[in-house]
């Protein structure tokens, strides 16, 4: 209760944390009896689970397009504390029994992008030490935690063999769902039978135990899968371009076979194939690297967690770009600090 943020905006009932907070404090019977009886029942209190759905318009995004905007929803703030409650007793579970794939960087104590970078450039440079061709392949899926399946996460619960107050808690918080976003007319209200969109608590690691049946497939010896939230990459690498070739379609049609398994599509337009050339001689494409019956696009940059990748893996164009941005903030600065500092000496 401590940690709690005390900023956040209220759910419909118009309770916030300053609120609890102050409950808390003065009678703590309250609240922990509540909670204990939430978890002796083993439910999640209907009332709990009804979201305000807010949009925010995404930076630069066209305002007359619906997926220009970002979900945000408002839930009652007594709910939310339930979820990060639970949520420490899953997480608990889960790091005692080595549950955790460690290919999932996102979402988990002591993991962050540094790592996630730096453990896929290891590997893009220890293929290219052993005189091997490289190939990554950036993959984004359209719109990951909104089009989550509730029945895919019971699964992935189920599978954790997980079966006490704790897990039947966490089960019922996805049964009964209601979104409400306010209209002209008044508000509309509608179940909800999919996605966990942000403010959410329990929607991060809902969703790292569906992906980690996508990490858990078995991949030939070449192919490694890494991804942090809903950024996966590939990475391929063999002695010759046609093994590479081989590999990768191989990998992608066995991911296709998760995707497909838990309604997630991926964005064509958004995900590329990066080759890193054995010995520098110059790019290599490659024609035929699918998705389905689509073809993955050559890029010659890609971003991954912020950081621009080359084919050369030389960063130029990463660091170009830092130096731009750092160009554009100092002139930003001079602009707003003027000219001279202090008082003027005539006054």
């Amino acid at each position: 209760m401590q940690k709690v943020p005390l900023k956040k905006a209220p759910g419909y009932d118009g309770i916030d944390f300053i609120v609890l907070k102050t409950i808390f404090r003065t009678h703590p019977e309250i609240l922990i009896t509540f909670y204990n009886k939430c978890l002796s029942l083993q439910c999640f209190p209907n009332p709990l689970k009804t979201g305000i759905i807010v949009l925010f318009l995404k930076k630069g995004k066209n305002k007359s397009e619906i997926k220009s905007y970002c979900p945000v929803s408002l839930l009652p703030t007594l709910g939310k504390i339930l979820e990060k409650l639970l949520l420490e007793r899953l997480n608990h579970h889960l790091r005692r029994n080595n549950l955790q794939h460690p290919n999932q960087y996102s979402f988990r104590t002591n993991r962050s992008t540094e790592e996630a970078i730096l453990d896929l450039l290891d590997k893009i440079n220890s293929a290219k030490n052993s005189n091997q061709h490289a190939l990554m392949i950036s993959l984004d899926i359209k719109g990951a935690f909104d089009h989550l399946q509730y029945t895919s996460i019971k699964n992935s619960l189920d599978n954790l063999k997980y079966h006490n107050n704790i897990f039947e808690t966490l089960t019922d918080i996805l049964s009964n769902r209601k979104v409400a976003i306010n209209t002209s007319q008044g508000p509309a209200t509608w179940n909800q039978q999919q996605g966990c969109p942000q403010g959410f608590c329990t929607g991060p690691a809902f969703w790292n135990l569906v992906a980690d049946q996508g990490l858990q497939q078995d991949r030939p010896q070449g192919v490694h899968l890494k991804t942090f939230a809903d950024d996966f990459v590939f990475l391929v690498n063999a002695g010759s371009k046609q093994e590479v070739k081989n590999l990768a379609n191989k990998a992608l049609q066995t991911f296709k076979t998760w995707t497909d398994k838990h309604k997630l599509e991926i964005s064509l337009d958004k995900t590329y194939y990066l080759h890193i050339n054995k010995n520098r001689s110059g790019p290599i494409w490659y024609s035929g690297i699918n998705w389905g019956e689509n073809n993955i696009k050559r890029a010659s940059v890609i971003k991954y967690l912020g950081v621009l990748i080359d084919d050369k893996l030389n960063f130029a164009v990463f660091l170009s770009a830092i130096k731009n941005k750092s160009l554009i903030l100092h002139q930003g600065l001079k602009n707003v600090a003027g000219t001279s500092w202090g008082l003027s000496k005539n006054i």
